[in-house]
C-alpha cells in the first residue's frame, strides 16, 4: 500500500478548476484520504509556483482566490513542502528528455519510497520515475 505521495500541481489545478468532473472526483477521493490520515502528502515551491501561475494567468482566478487555495493546500493534513531542488540533477534530465524544465526540478525533489501523483504524462519519459494518477492510488 502507498503511503507517502508528492503531489503534482496537474493534480491541485483538477480540483480547484473543476474543469473534468471525472478527475475532480478523483482529486477529492485523494484529498479525503489525506484527511483521514491514510495517505503523507508533499509538494514543493515548484508545485505552488505553477499552481499560482497557471490558475491566475489561464484560468483568469482572481489573486484573492488563488491566496485562498494556497492557504487550504498548506492546511492539508501532515503536508510537507520541500525546499531543495538539485538544479544540477534537473537540467542533466532537462538535457536528455523533451519535458519541461519544472517537471524536472519536481522531479528531484521526489522523497524516496514516494509515489508521484500527478495527470502530466510527461513524467513517464523520466526513467526511474513512476507516476500514477489519484484513481490508481486507490
Amino acid at each position: 500500500m502507498i503511503n507517502k505521495i508528492f503531489i503534482d500541481t496537474s493534480v491541485f489545478i483538477r480540483f480547484l478548476t473543476k474543469d473534468d468532473t471525472s478527475k475532480y472526483e478523483e482529486c477529492k477521493d485523494l484529498f479525503v484520504s489525506i484527511e483521514k490520515g491514510a495517505l503523507r502528502p508533499y509538494i514543493s515551491q515548484v508545485i505552488i509556483l505553477e499552481i499560482i501561475f497557471v490558475l491566475t494567468r489561464l484560468y483568469s482566478f482572481p489573486k484573492a482566490k488563488v491566496m485562498d487555495a494556497i492557504d487550504e493546500i498548506y492546511k492539508l493534513r501532515n503536508i510537507t513542502v520541500i525546499e531543495k531542488t538539485s538544479t544540477k540533477k534537473a537540467l542533466k534530465m532537462f538535457s536528455a528528455h523533451k519535458i519541461k524544465y519544472q517537471d524536472c526540478l519536481i522531479a528531484t525533489q521526489l522523497p524516496k519510497n514516494t509515489a508521484l501523483i500527478t495527470y502530466d504524462k510527461e513524467f513517464d519519459k523520466i526513467i526511474n520515475l513512476s507516476s500514477m494518477t489519484p484513481d490508481q492510488i486507490f
